[in-house]
């Protein structure tokens, strides 16, 4: 089976292909997961996934699967396997072939855990691909978030700033098990429903549905980084930043980038993808013959699959391309 990137990433067997996390939507298209830059309409994806997708495209259009469900296109045998990412986000198996989609080994509050596949080939997602990339123990940042969060909305009241899909419900995962129920910007109600639809138990209210006076007392904000950090702030982040609330951002990026803690009181490293080293020892774990790696640091994280591991590793090669570069 050939593997190269063609408007997406393509498996071709003699005539026939296939497109995981196609470049637009196709009916021979897989998608991983519900996250804009990978999320396409007219393909199939897990139920949880097109409900994201409804919510926030209003698109319908989509054939779903369960998990471990086997299905085919254009003959080739497919599977989703939990990635652990976010809600119904899935690792692809096709045939020998694993895709990793965005993915956590680790495990999250949410959304549960990848695991590691025996697989012939292994293409794996590199957001953290470099040797220092490497984030703190994640119970201890959640420990340390819950802590923060019991400690400011009690007094002056707390703003966190998360992507709406995935860290904000970690957030209000963690909230609720210091007990404290968030009020939530109509964003993240809207996915956050969809995550207690599908059996995550989630205690928040939406901050437009609150009375004024509610409005008013509310003591922990749970927002969108765009919303909590954006020269645009609404409605709900402008009344309690004019009561003195705290800020803070959640973001794996908080433990690399200074960009990450610009203009908040407090930064939490969580990530909701592996770091270096859980995916070296998913890798590992995996066995593959062949490794290829994309969406991030791929040349930095093939070196240190094939120094390291000693499998044959290099960026997924473009159509046409399909020289291995040796790591010495």
């Amino acid at each position: 089976m050939e593997v190269f990137d063609y408007k997406g990433i393509c498996l071709k067997r003699d005539k026939r292909a296939i497109y995981l996390d196609p470049s637009s939507g196709r009916p021979d298209g897989a998608v991983s997961h519900a996250h804009s830059d990978h999320l396409k309409p007219k393909t199939h994806m897990t139920e949880p996934t097109k409900e994201v997708m409804i919510a926030r495209t209003g698109s319908k259009e989509a054939t779903t699967h369960k998990f471990h469900e086997k299905f085919k296109i254009n003959d080739f045998e497919l599977e989703f396997v939990s990635a652990g990412h976010v809600v119904g986000s899935a690792m692809i198996d096709c045939e020998g072939v694993l895709y990793t989609g965005d993915y956590n080994p680790y495990g999250t509050v949410t959304a549960g855990i990848a695991k590691p596949q025996d697989c012939d080939t292994l293409i794996v997602e590199s957001t953290y691909g470099k040797p220092d990339q490497v984030l703190p123990d994640r119970n201890e940042v959640l420990s340390d978030l819950q802590a923060w969060i019991m400690a400011t909305s009690a007094k002056e009241g707390a703003i966190i700033g998360a992507y709406s899909l995935g860290k904000a419900q970690e957030v209000i995962a963690t909230a609720n098990l210091g007990g404290v129920t968030p009020v939530v910007s109509d964003v993240v109600a809207s996915v956050s429903d969809i995550y207690k639809r599908n059996g995550v138990k989630l205690e928040y209210n939406t901050y437009s549905e609150l009375t004024e006076n509610e409005q008013k007392t509310a003591e922990l904000l749970v927002t969108s980084t765009t919303a909590a950090n954006g020269k645009k702030q609404d409605e709900a982040v402008q009344n309690m930043r004019k009561k003195g609330a705290k800020t803070a951002r959640v973001s794996g990026w908080c433990a690399f980038s200074e960009w990450a803690l610009r203009s908040v009181d407090a930064g939490f490293p969580i990530s909701d993808h592996s770091d270096f080293s859980g995916t070296m020892k998913f890798v590992e774990e995996c066995n593959p013959k062949q490794v290829y790696t994309v969406h991030g640091s791929t040349k930095e994280l093939a070196k240190q699959i094939q120094k390291q591991l000693g499998i044959d590793a290099q960026p997924l090669p473009k159509y046409g391309q399909t020289s291995i570069e040796k790591y010495n």
